[in-house]
């Protein structure tokens, strides 16, 4: 659920072409554009002093992370915190690929680490990922019962409510169209299983 508001982001925001202000996906494996054409080759770059980004990070197992994961919630917390730990650059953010969101989020995140300057539609990127995609992600690692999909639903729309308007009138759609756990037949699957006494 969270990769869906993050595949049509991506593309408007990291590219260039005359369709869309920065563009398009121009491969299966590579982005045109400002942005998108550095994330490639993002973990080769220098890191610079950068600002830390206010995000909430769930609790979670790193044991029950993939390397990928573990990657995310590894820079998650340097964004946060405003600092780089040194062996957090010894990894891979992973590799490029239209199918594999996770990896072009790290990818993202770590491009940020390495320029001073930033574009707006960087720093959106950046706040989406932190605010949205990588909460709600790891959310969906911890609880992926069938009985707690109303609730990522709920927590993508509620998250996704940070994005400027022009891009929500993009991602609202996709999540409208993919949130099935949302639809009226299955919202009693999460009453029955609520702890909360009103309920």
């Amino acid at each position: 659920m969270p990769r869906l508001p993050a595949s049509h982001i991506v593309p408007l925001l990291g590219c260039d072409n005359g369709r869309h202000p920065h563009g398009e996906i121009i491969g299966p494996k590579s982005f045109s554009g400002p942005i998108g054409t550095q994330l490639s080759k993002c973990e080769k770059l220098p890191v610079v002093n950068f600002e830390s980004n206010e995000c909430e990070i769930p609790e979670i197992e790193r044991k029950i992370l993939s390397k990928d994961q573990q990657y995310l919630l590894d820079i998650s917390y340097a964004k946060k915190s405003g600092r780089s730990p040194e062996d957090l650059f010894v990894h891979e953010p992973g590799p490029l690929s239209h199918s594999r969101w996770l990896t072009t989020a790290n990818r993202v995140l770590r491009l940020h680490l390495n320029i001073e300057n930033p574009t707006d539609e960087h720093k959106i990127l950046v706040s989406f990922i932190l605010k949205s995609y990588m909460s709600v992600w790891f959310h969906i690692k911890k609880s992926k019962c069938f009985t707690n999909g109303p609730e990522h639903v709920f927590e993508v729309i509620a998250s996704s409510r940070l994005l400027p308007e022009n891009l929500l009138k993009v991602t609202d759609p996709v999540v409208q169209r993919n949130a099935f756990f949302a639809h009226s037949e299955n919202l009693p699957l999460n009453i029955i299983v609520d702890r909360s006494d009103h309920i």
